[in-house]
């Protein structure tokens, strides 16, 4: 007796992603970063959660507001809390280079 082979479906990694995207965008979860322009409170939410203050969200806004939520290339941005969690990495990366620098200027105030 022979074995029947099984039908498969051959799915495209591309429109695996496709499908998954469109499904999420159809989501009503306001909050979950799928809708391009978010509201400021859930951005100040995010922020908060992420231990940083609201001017640190409100920059983040409204840089992102002057570019219209599109990349440098004019494409479309898909979700906003990407975006803020490379911005909040930033800060904070950036925060401990200014400590550096005047812990530096303290230990050796005359290099």
């Amino acid at each position: 007796m022979l074995k029947r082979k099984a039908k498969r479906r051959v799915v495209a990694a591309k429109d695996v992603i496709n499908i998954y995207d469109d499904k999420m965008t159809d989501s009503n979860n306001q909050g979950m970063g799928y809708i391009i322009p978010p509201l400021i409170n859930h951005v100040a939410i995010y922020f908060l959660q992420q231990n940083l203050n609201f001017p640190d969200a409100q920059s983040f806004y409204m840089h992102y507001e002057k570019m219209e939520w599109k990349t440098v290339n004019g494409v479309a941005q898909k979700n906003w809390k990407v975006l803020a969690k490379d911005w909040i990495y930033n800060t904070i990366q950036n925060t401990k280079l200014l400590e550096r620098q005047a812990a530096k200027r303290i230990a050796f105030p005359d290099t």
